[in-house]
């Protein structure tokens, strides 16, 4: 069972447009988590906000027992948590919900990632990394500042193809459109996704129809965390069966193939 933790802050600096890296001394969780599960951050020392934020771990280091978190600040909560300095405790709970599954040693995979999207995926690739697998990125942004993780692919010897919305680096259009353009995924023994809905909806309806396997990263507002509250229910379809599914806890990361996009 996940457990609740006071973590104390590293290290905290903005590395794009309103988009914060932070580091954390988080033993237990940093020998505990796989790619694709996120912690569950009370951002500040009051209830105010009152819940909590789910945060996708982006990293982490176990022999060092750190845990670092990327993140968008996109309201009160995230606004908060970017304030705080080193030495400062941030109390979070995890690691939480179900990650990605990995390949075969030595696979060819692909990750499509878009925005903050690409915040799950670099714990994910340095764990492809660590068994041989042949990645290839597909990263995209709006502009070329908005760009996040290319360095930390390439570094962990992955192909890194870009693609930005006004073609200020690397493809002009979307992820979806650059996939178009390179179609070695449809090799692959699997494709992981994570970005805005209606990219990842795209995607997976390419990998359907290319007869690819395919994960997806949700990203859901929760209110509990632990399947409790049923505030972040997804529709997934099963043998035709449609049921909701909580992306805390069956999730965030689901068959491409089951998700029932709106």
């Amino acid at each position: 069972m996940s457990k609740v933790f006071d973590a104390k802050v590293l290290a905290v600096y903005m590395v794009a447009p309103n988009t914060y890296y932070m580091e954390f001394d988080a033993p237990d969780i940093a020998r505990l988590a796989v790619p694709g599960q996120f912690v569950h951050v009370r951002c500040g020392e009051t209830n105010d906000p009152l819940l909590r934020r789910p945060i996708s771990i982006h990293m982490v280091s176990r022999p060092k027992g750190v845990l670092a978190l990327l993140f968008r600040v996109v309201g009160k909560g995230t606004e908060i948590l970017s304030q705080q300095k080193p030495g400062d405790r941030v109390n979070m709970m995890g690691p939480l919900g179900r990650g990605f599954t990995l390949p075969l040693p030595g696979s060819k995979v692909a990750v499509a990632a878009g925005g903050i999207g690409a915040a799950p995926l670099v714990f994910l690739v340095q764990e492809l990394a660590n068994i041989k697998c042949q990645v290839t990125v597909y990263l995209g942004a709006r502009d070329k500042r908005s760009i996040l993780c290319d360095g930390q692919f390439i570094q962990m010897e992955a192909e890194v193809v870009i693609a930005t919305d006004d073609g200020s680096l690397g493809f002009k259009g979307t992820v979806p459109e650059l996939m178009k353009r390179h179609m070695d995924w449809r090799k692959t023994a699997m494709t992981y996704v994570c970005g805005p809905g209606i990219m990842m909806k795209e995607i997976s309806t390419m990998l359907a129809e290319a007869d690819v396997p395919g994960e997806v990263s949700l990203e859901e507002r929760m209110g509990c965390g632990v399947g409790a509250c049923l505030s972040c229910a997804v529709k997934i379809s099963h043998h035709g069966q449609i049921s909701n599914k909580r992306a805390c806890f069956e999730g965030p990361v689901f068959p491409s193939w089951q998700v029932v996009w709106e």
